[in-house]
């Protein structure tokens, strides 16, 4: 038998397998794995030869079938991104207007309460839509101090309402002090995605347990024949006592696309997710499981060194940052352009508002000293909020603006950061107060850093 066969099935693989939209690690290891039934095949003598052949044919159309539905995903992946665009600029409505609706109401009456537990819930969904807009590739994660307790806490507080209620949820906390650098609702989704697989393998109730200690590696240390580095880690577990994971799959219970559940009853990204999670964190992930006996994750996620700051989101501070210059306002969805204009009058503000750049231009040559501070909309039919921010500043070079912008395809602002040209950054939905601080410590530096 020629090698022409196998150098057939060689360039195939390469072909699907570089198609598929999966992290580079994943595709150099899918590769790698296929490629040895070749070394295998060529040891082999010819009356073995078209069995490992048409097995590995199986394996390819295997690999096309991932790489079908890695599209597929993506497909949904650009849906998810325009709709959880969409559903922002609701929610900066729901939560604007809640947060500022409970400055009229008495702090102990049942109307604060009432629109306290609307806050929250927007706060929720916005969270929602962050994840959805990450998950999506239209927004990259958020990096800064994260608690690893709080965030652990907040991934049981859902399991506790949507796992099955015979599956007891415990926990053993001895969190180092020192926070982790990561974003805290990617971690929250990994362990989500870990509690949902426990709770999975006991259809019958059992133990479910979270628990976080620190793990120091002097650099001798392996979790699945990967080398730790040396340094401090914090180490969160998450173990359950349920059927087990058979050692035949564990090297593949990693892999995208792949599961032990019924068709239709998985993904098979939960495990990959977080294991992309981890890696992306810096971080390391092993496995421990006995059938029969349970399973546990174990993740390890590097400190941070003790000055690398207090862990996201801060409190909210008591006093409210007020003003009286006079701020344009320029957003073409009537929601958030009317909610702007609302909650900067209640904080003592003259407002100017303009549904599009070009009325936001005449606006503002018509009387271009009066102006203290221009808030602008990212994306605006006709002229978007850069090009509205240019036209701006030819008119008036030292102008003061802000950004403001739900992420949306197209958009190459990160969250946190500010983009080229502008002053600062206003991440739609916001709450009262965070507008408040952001419109206050742009106006006290004077002129515009640009």
């Amino acid at each position: 038998m020629t090698s022409d066969p196998l150098s057939t099935f060689k360039s195939r693989i390469s072909e699907v397998v570089d198609g598929m939209v999966l992290p580079p690690e994943q595709r150099v290891e899918l590769r790698r794995r296929l490629e040895a039934c070749f070394d295998d095949a060529g040891c082999a003598g010819a009356a073995e030869c078209d069995g490992r052949i048409e097995a590995l044919t199986a394996r390819v159309r295997q690999a096309e079938e991932q790489l079908a539905q890695a599209q597929k995903m993506e497909a949904i992946g650009r849906l998810t991104g325009g709709i959880a665009h969409d559903f922002n600029n609701l929610l900066t409505g729901i939560l604007g207007y809640s947060s500022l609706l409970k400055t009229f109401l008495p702090e102990h009456g049942k109307g604060f309460e009432a629109a306290a537990y609307i806050e929250r819930s927007a706060r929720r969904a916005s969270e929602l839509t962050r994840q959805l807009l990450a998950y999506s590739r239209r927004e990259a994660p958020t990096f800064r101090p994260v608690d690893l307790r709080k965030v652990t806490g907040e991934a049981i507080e859902i399991l506790s309402r949507t796992v099955n209620k015979d599956v007891e949820i415990h926990t053993d906390f001895h969190a180092p002090p020192e926070p982790v650098s990561g974003d805290a609702g990617s971690l929250v989704q990994a362990l989500l995605n870990l509690g949902v697989n426990a709770s999975d393998a006991m259809p019958r109730g059992g133990a479910l347990t979270f628990s976080t200690s620190l793990f120091v590696s002097e650099g001798e240390v392996y979790l699945n024949d990967v080398l730790v580095p040396e340094g401090r880690y914090a180490s969160i577990c998450v173990s359950d006592s349920g059927s087990g994971i058979p050692e035949a799959i564990r090297d593949e219970i990693f892999a995208p696309f792949f599961t032990t559940k019924a068709p239709g009853e998985g993904t098979g990204l939960g495990l990959s997710t977080v294991y992309s999670c981890v890696r992306s964190h810096g971080g390391f992930i092993r496995l421990v499981s006995s059938v029969g006996v349970g399973t546990t994750f174990q993740i390890l996620l590097p400190l941070m060194e003790e000055s690398g700051g207090s862990p996201e989101p801060r409190e909210p501070e008591t006093v409210v940052p007020r003003g009286t210059e006079t701020v344009l306002v320029v957003d073409d969805e009537e929601i958030p352009l009317n909610l702007l204009c609302d909650v900067l009058r209640s904080l003592g503000y003259t407002t100017l508002s303009a549904s599009c750049g070009e009325e936001g231009i005449e606006i503002l040559r018509f009387a271009p000293e009066k102006v203290d501070l221009v808030i602008l909309d990212r994306i605006m039919p006709g002229m978007d909020g850069v090009e509205t921010l240019a036209r701006l500043r030819a008119i008036r070079p030292s102008l003061r603006t802000i950004l403001c912008s739900g992420t949306s395809e197209g958009e190459e602002t990160s969250p946190g950061t500010v983009p080229d040209g502008f002053d600062d950054f206003l991440q739609k939905p916001y709450e009262r107060e965070t507008l408040a601080r952001v419109v206050r410590s742009v106006l006290d530096v004077k002129p515009s850093k640009y």
